[in-house]
């Protein structure tokens, strides 16, 4: 799924054009044992009921794609064209979660396997989608040609609140708030089949983690059966290595200036894309683009076993990923140093009194833990 996808369905999450359905269950984490559940068609809902659950629906399509949100394809067996983990969301979404023992075979699934020691509540959903056409001037006709059917599953935990000090209306008095236990925000959630190009794709499912740090595989790998994809941290982690090996295998290129001409052509790959799909490269990609980034071919000779043993033969990297879109950041044990990518050439490395040293030019007026030195007056007085 793109952003574009993505965006089209939460949109569709409001009060006036509401889920068909609403499942879940509330499990103590530590006895693994459900304690209550929940099964409503969503218009049956109290209406502030039902924007609470909008918002936590919304959530679980929101963050960083590659990063909170990654599309997940099945594994199975070799040759296996329907693994039977897809087989079984298949089914629960076609059961349009009117099947008990279906649902609760599907709570003990996760229950079993995802790890959490607090308290949680398995929310899932079941949503019917008339997708509309959308005309060549990018307005929505009122014809359907296709219907997208699908569930969304999310995992919130659930704590107790802070304590605090509220106003009790009928003794008219402020004491000690009750403490209950809240719905928090997903941490894990999943929307199955995928809205591809605006049409559903069985073969794949959308996969949301609150932090991509923990990201729960076992939940990915055991009870989805999927292929877990590299996050974008992990990603830009393999390309750092393979730059540096490429680097240190040669003392004649700075660092500094390499590192800045191949974010710049990774800027350029980006923005000469042509469709919503990411602009991915594989090994040749690289190796490309770091002889347009100014490397020599004959200072390449070790690139691919670089590339083989750090990212694998047939390693692909999504070009978002790897490019920095933020400040470039130079540190060492005594400094650090950022600088925004359009003012990167700003900074030079020269060689003064036989040392290399990092030079800034003061072209303007700088801000020294809030002091403001006025460059630009001593620049008009140094001028005249």
């Amino acid at each position: 799924m793109n952003n574009t996808d993505i965006l089209e369905l939460k949109k569709r999450f409001k009060k006036d054009n509401t889920i068909t359905r609403i499942q879940g269950c509330y499990v103590l984490g530590m006895e693994k044992k459900i304690q209550t559940t929940i099964d409503s068609y969503f218009s049956d809902l109290d209406e502030s009921e039902q924007f609470k659950y909008l918002e936590i629906i919304k959530k679980g399509l929101s963050g960083v794609l590659g990063k909170n949100l990654q599309s997940l394809s099945f594994e199975g067996a070799e040759g296996e064209k329907n693994p039977q983990s897809m087989m079984s969301l298949l089914a629960l979404r076609d059961s349009e979660l009117k099947e008990p023992a279906m649902l609760e075979a599907f709570y003990q699934s996760i229950i079993e396997k995802y790890v959490c020691t607090g308290n949680y509540l398995i929310l899932i959903i079941h949503d019917i989608y008339d997708i509309p056409v959308i005309g060549k001037d990018n307005l929505e006709l009122d014809e359907s040609e296709e219907t997208y059917k699908y569930i969304y599953c999310l995992i919130c935990p659930v704590n107790l609140c802070k304590p605090a000090l509220s106003y009790h209306e009928d003794t008219n008095t402020i004491a000690r708030r009750e403490r209950d236990f809240v719905v928090e925000m997903p941490d894990v959630g999943f929307l199955y089949p995928s809205f591809n190009n605006r049409s559903c794709d069985v073969n794949e499912l959308l996969y949301y983690c609150k932090d991509p740090k923990e990201n729960h595989p076992e939940l990915i790998e055991n009870l989805l059966g999927c292929k877990q994809e590299p996050s974008i941290d992990d990603e830009k982690e393999v390309f750092h290595q393979i730059v540096e090996d490429v680097l240190n295998d040669n003392n004649e290129y700075d660092t500094f200036e390499m590192v800045r001409s191949i974010n710049d052509c990774l800027t350029d790959l980006s923005e000469e894309k042509v469709s919503a799909e990411p602009v991915v490269i594989d090994k040749q990609g690289l190796k490309d683009l770091m002889l347009n980034a100014g490397l020599k071919e004959e200072h390449l000779p070790n690139f691919e076993k670089h590339f083989d043993k750090e990212a694998g033969a047939d390693a692909t990297f999504k070009v978002d990923s790897l490019r920095e879109n933020r400040n470039l950041t130079m540190k060492s044990d005594d400094l650090k140093i950022m600088v925004k990518p359009g003012s990167a050439d700003l900074v030079e490395i020269r060689i003064l009194d036989g040392r290399k040293c990092i030079v800034i030019p003061m072209n303007s007026d700088m801000e020294i833990n809030g002091i403001m030195k006025r460059i630009t007056d001593e620049i008009k007085i140094l001028g005249e």
